[in-house]
């Protein structure tokens, strides 16, 4: 992974989108292998505990990108990449979504948008069907991130993003 600081350092303006295209890539580059090397864990503690199994999954995939956001000075709120009460979740229980956010900014600077994080589960055995989405949202209200959160996945889901 290049460290994120180096990325920012190199640009003239740090944007929400820098941060979404550098977290996508990671999660392009890793999800799979994640997923590969916890499955036999990850299924044990889904039968256990059921959709805590999947966020032990993005805690191991997108740990590396917290990381490289402490690094280089990149705050959120909530940490990192969001938290379960303030997330949405719909769709059939075989391909459920779960989109999490955390506003970011910059150490001494404005928030430059919402991060948000698109997983992609099942609720009727362990199951990640696709890759996590990352999208960059100019919004940093509750409200507003909501509203396009479900803009963005409704789009998705006709093909339109």
């Amino acid at each position: 992974m290049k460290p994120l600081e180096e990325l920012l350092s190199a640009q003239d303006q740090n944007t929400v989108q820098t941060l979404a295209d550098y977290v996508q890539d990671h999660v392009h580059k890793q999800w799979r292998q994640v997923l590969e090397e916890s499955q036999e864990e990850l299924r044990r503690l889904y039968d256990e505990a059921g959709e805590t199994a999947y966020r032990v999954f993005s805690r191991k995939l997108l740990r590396p990108v917290q990381e490289q956001f402490d690094r280089a000075g990149v705050l959120s709120e909530p940490w990192f990449p969001g938290t379960l009460s303030a997330s949405k979740e719909w769709g059939p229980v075989e391909e459920r979504q779960r989109w999490l956010w955390s506003v970011v900014w910059r150490e001494g600077g404005e928030p430059l948008g919402a991060l948000v994080v698109g997983l992609f589960h099942d609720h009727t055995r362990f199951r990640i069907p696709r890759s996590p989405s990352v999208l960059a949202l100019k919004e940093t209200d509750a409200d507003a991130i909501v509203r396009a959160v479900v803009r963005a996945a409704g789009d998705r889901q006709s093909g339109q993003v």
